[in-house]
């Protein structure tokens, strides 16, 4: 038996690699520029948040990649994934089962009622069994490709949630910054106005000044609360984001997670070097959301295969080796072994099932080429976008910060113009509003730039190297 099993070897051999039915893979073509008119481009390292030079960062960076929950899901997903492909591998390989039966038979005699006057016999037995379906159409192999292709865009996933992540801190962390310090130029411009208020307050109780001027006043004071209010409800709404990024507790959440990022962050990190713009296309191609687009079409590719394999007939066999005796003892002895081998063939007549099945595989590859082109055509905008937003925001605190410049030294002028008489109350009080809301945008631009060089990182796919 064992010599006829060694004959049969090249035969299995060459079931087992049998042939495929899914269509050779090709990448749908698009027409893509090869790369964006600018400067020469160059490294970009994978943690590239540590090129804004901010210690604290760089720590809540790291504390949101160990304990936040998405990544936490994401790489829960990739080993549900690998656990998948073994079981599609083993697929591929024949099934083992093994079994034990012990029986303890009593037979009545006829001549007696009592069952001790019968016979009383005993029957065990023990056997092996391996059954093996032939993927003599590549059903099986394409299967675990697929699973392999799964695999390849859940790790894909996986890196994608790690960058949407790490981008998100950063951005955050710049964002609660820009909050701060307009917390903070709203706390001083309320407190000056509160005590701007009180002198003028007395003007007018001593006939100074009129009753236009002392409502301008007390309704600048408002708005200047009512800026505060809002500067500390962004703030808190930036902070609680933050917390949740990290992975902190609800109780955290609940009593103030107190994450600092002072206000004149933004301006110290306001000279980062911009990152480079003459990046070539297929940079693009590493992107994670790219990535995991095309694996899941290529698994999409294989599943065809897959279906239409289910037309045609399956092969199987089945060995069997085991003993059988009627003494426990007795059960290995050699004279009371027996071995058997079939094999069996199935043929599908269902074939109207099968080709919806084919055609509703095919439509879901159509579908996966369809979601790989919007990738590559979102990850193209995202690019342009955000380096047009990178040198659009340098400029814009440029302008705002000679805008303050400018404002700073008109207020000086209107104060001396109203306290010698030449100018009314509300020259001063619109001087005085334009400073301010310039200062709050200016804070605002700040956020804006250093969040768009984030923005170009998170487009890019978090880095590479020359």
């Amino acid at each position: 038996m064992i010599k006829k099993l060694s004959l049969l070897a090249p035969v299995f051999a060459l079931f087992l690699t049998g042939c495929s039915l899914a269509p050779d893979y090709q990448r749908p073509e698009m027409d893509i520029p090869q790369t964006w008119e600018a400067s020469q481009s160059q490294a970009l390292q994978n943690k590239w948040w540590v090129r804004f030079n901010d210690p604290t960062l760089n720590a809540l960076v790291d504390e949101a990649l160990a304990n936040n929950r998405n990544i936490a899901q994401a790489m829960a997903r990739v080993e549900q994934a690998q656990a998948s492909l073994g079981v599609a591998r083993d697929a591929l390989l024949p099934t083992a089962a093994a079994s034990a039966d012990g029986k303890r038979t009593a037979y009545r005699n006829e001549a007696s009622t009592k069952v001790n006057n019968g016979h009383i016999g005993n029957n065990f037995s023990g056997s092996l069994a391996a059954s093996w379906t032939l993927d003599f159409w590549g059903r099986y192999w394409n299967a675990a490709e697929a699973a392999r292709m799964s695999l390849v865009a859940s790790e894909a996933a996986r890196d994608n949630v790690i960058l949407t992540v790490a981008a998100g801190t950063v951005e955050s962390y710049f964002w609660l910054s820009a909050y701060t310090w307009q917390e903070e130029l709203a706390q001083s411009v309320l407190k000056n106005r509160e005590e701007s208020l009180r002198v003028y307050q007395n003007r007018f109780d001593n006939g100074q000044i009129s009753d236009l001027d002392i409502l301008s006043i007390k309704a600048n004071v408002e708005t200047a609360r009512n800026a505060l209010a809002s500067a500390r409800i962004a703030k808190n709404a930036a902070e609680t984001s933050l917390a949740v990024l990290l992975g902190r507790s609800p109780a955290e959440l609940l009593a103030g997670s107190k994450i600092k990022a002072p206000g004149s962050l933004m301006v110290s990190l306001a000279s980062t070097p911009a990152l480079p713009s003459g990046i070539p296309s297929d940079i693009l191609e590493m992107r994670p959301d790219i990535r995991q687009a095309e694996a899941n079409l290529m698994a999409a590719n294989y599943n065809i295969g897959v279906a239409r394999a289910a037309f045609l007939p399956s092969f199987s066999l089945t060995g069997l080796l085991g003993s059988a005796s009627i003494e426990l003892n007795e059960l290995l002895r050699s004279t009371n072994h027996y071995a058997a081998l079939s094999g069996g063939v199935s043929l599908p007549l269902n074939f109207w099932t099968i080709k919806r099945g084919v055609t509703m595989i095919e439509a879901e590859k159509e579908a996966a080429i369809a979601t790989y082109e919007l990738a590559v055509l979102g990850a193209f905008k995202d690019v342009r976008d955000s380096l047009v937003a990178q040198t659009e925001y340098a400029n814009s605190v440029k302008a705002l910060t000679r805008q303050v410049e400018y404002l700073n030294a008109a207020l000086g002028h209107a104060r001396t113009r109203y306290d010698n008489g030449f100018a009314s109350y509300l020259e001063l009080l619109t001087t005085e509003s334009n400073l301010f809301s310039a200062q709050q945008a200016l804070a605002a631009a700040h956020a804006n730039h250093l969040v768009s060089i984030a923005e170009v990182c998170l487009a890019l796919g978090g880095g590479w190297q020359n």
